[in-house]
């Protein structure tokens, strides 16, 4: 990568790793686009760059080692959509529980959510809300976004998402449905089979590291800061930044769009 070396590389899969150290990787060390630039560079070279973030690793290895697996088709639980039933979820306990352990971002309210179930086992959820007010999005009538979705730890679900989803277009009324994928584990190309179209390249997000986890900088708007009263006259930044807290920048996402 003209100077630049990739963790782990795996030829054959045209496949690479990096481990993301927080401190090492935040904007103390790295540039603005360090990660999406690398990311890039290695789409270019037909390389699909998976990347380790440290609290990840630290908090939810077993999901990252799950992820892990399903990249390198070494998943040994297979299981054929077309045998699963799909069934609506009004227990929201059910889906914060499976969402925790088997989504590397975790749970996320919805209104809607499905699931596909093999032999009374939740297999595969996908869950769908209105549009996202963190995300820069407002909200308007037949606007969809599809939140979340993931299979059970170490399983493959094959044609889960799509049976899902055509579930999901059969019964409920809509215009649009927006959705992301993270650059930092994703070429979406799962958007690509069910339909969606590319709608745009996002920038590079930032989180700030609070007790070494990376938390959303929705929660730290300055307007949030000046109420708990901090010095309306300093930035958001300046603030944090004198609390000991420091960004760290991801590998921004692909926004993708289905409209009938």
């Amino acid at each position: 990568l003209n100077g630049k070396e990739l963790d782990i590389y795996l030829p054959h899969l045209k496949l690479g790793f990096e481990f993301n150290g927080l401190y090492w990787h935040s904007e103390v060390n790295k540039e603005k686009d360090y990660h999406l630039n690398k990311t890039n560079e290695c789409l270019e070279k037909g390389i699909q760059l998976i990347h380790i973030w440290e609290d990840d690793w630290d908090y939810k290895q077993d999901i990252v080692k799950s992820i892990i697996l399903n990249k390198l088709g070494k998943n040994t639980n297979k299981i054929y959509g077309r045998k699963c039933q799909i069934k609506e979820i009004s227990d929201n306990k059910i889906v914060k529980r499976f969402l925790e352990e088997n989504h590397i971002q975790g749970f996320v309210g919805s209104k809607i959510k499905l699931g596909l179930y093999y032999n009374n086992e939740l297999v595969s959820l996908m869950t769908f809300g209105n549009l996202r007010r963190n995300l820069g999005q407002k909200s308007k009538e037949g606007s969809y976004e599809l939140l979340r979705f993931c299979n059970k730890l170490n399983t493959s679900v094959i044609g889960g998402a799509s049976k899902l989803f055509k579930y999901f277009i059969k019964n409920y009324d809509f215009k649009e449905i927006i959705s992301y994928s993270d650059n930092s584990r994703s070429n979406g190309n799962l958007y690509e089979i069910l339909g969606f179209q590319l709608l745009k390249n996002t920038i590079s997000n930032y989180y700030w590291v609070v007790e070494s986890v990376r938390k959303n900088r929705f929660n730290f708007r300055k307007d949030k800061l000046i109420k708990k009263g901090y010095d309306p006259n300093k930035t958001e930044i300046e603030i944090m930044n004198e609390l000991g807290y420091y960004r760290i920048f991801d590998c921004g996402s692909i926004k993708w769009i289905y409209s009938i």
